[in-house]
């Protein structure tokens, strides 16, 4: 397979980790080995060998063989809109959704920043509780503006993705969002609903969703639980969708 990229190389070994062709405490084949499968140098197999170290699947202690710590989790790719369910059941899982709280409140400042909307406006702020194959994962809260949260509020709460609803059944198309994270330990209420320990180690993702005019939909903040799902967001030389942001300018997004 001459030309190879290390990435689909570590991908291709991330694959046979998770179907148990190699599992926890396996060394993997020699960098030699894998240099003549993938058909490429062993400076680009070391690169691939790399990542997983990185990431925590493969142990990276010098001198010795590289062996398997752990199943990697699945990566979620930015590379285009999905829900949460979109994404889960396209890597074969089944999620899971229950609406802990679903009220109406007068626009915030965060609101009037991030939805656009009108000082005295309603929104409409949905707490649910979301699962992978039944193993809770994270915790989304949404605050959608008063003309779509009237929609939302009529959907079933059992319902699997308010975005292939909203699309199917209303023409109301998610496209593009804008997307930010940062590490925060959990509160005593969000512990609670995701059945862990106060101060847990959370990944918080916030995010501002469009429609294709660039009106936008909603804004939410997820929080997931340390460990249960991994996020990857690919960049280069020229395109770069990363940029730092300091506490307090989250209305910037």
């Amino acid at each position: 397979m001459t030309g190879f990229a290390f990435t689909s190389i570590a991908e291709a070994l991330r694959e046979e980790i998770r179907a148990g062709v190699l599992g926890v405490g396996d060394s993997l084949p020699s960098e030699r080995a894998l240099s003549e499968r993938f058909g490429v140098s062993p400076g680009t197999v070391r690169v691939a060998l790399k990542e997983l170290v990185s990431e925590g699947t493969v142990d990276g202690t010098r001198g010795r063989p590289k062996t398997v710590v752990r199943v990697p989790r699945p990566q979620s790719s930015f590379g285009e809109f999905h829900s949460f369910a979109q994404w889960a059941r396209g890597h074969g899982r089944e999620p899971g959704g229950q609406v802990m709280e679903n009220r109406w409140q007068i626009a915030s400042e965060m609101d009037e920043a991030l939805l656009q909307a009108r000082v005295g406006q309603r929104v409409l702020a949905v707490t649910r509780l979301r699962s992978l194959d039944g193993e809770t994962v994270m915790l989304e809260r949404t605050h959608y503006p008063e003309w779509l949260g009237e929609i939302v509020e009529a959907l079933p709460p059992e319902t699997p993705s308010v975005t292939a609803v909203l699309a199917e059944r209303h023409q109301v198309h998610f496209s593009h969002a804008e997307h930010m994270f940062g590490a925060e330990g959990a509160k005593a209420r969000d512990a609670t609903m995701l059945g862990i320990s106060r101060g847990t180690a959370l990944l918080m993702h916030r995010r501002v969703s469009r429609d294709p005019a660039g009106r936008v939909l909603e804004w939410s903040t997820d929080r997931y639980i340390s460990g249960r799902i991994l996020l990857s967001v690919g960049n280069s030389w020229n395109s770069n969708p990363l940029r730092w942001a300091l506490p307090g300018s989250e209305p910037g997004l």
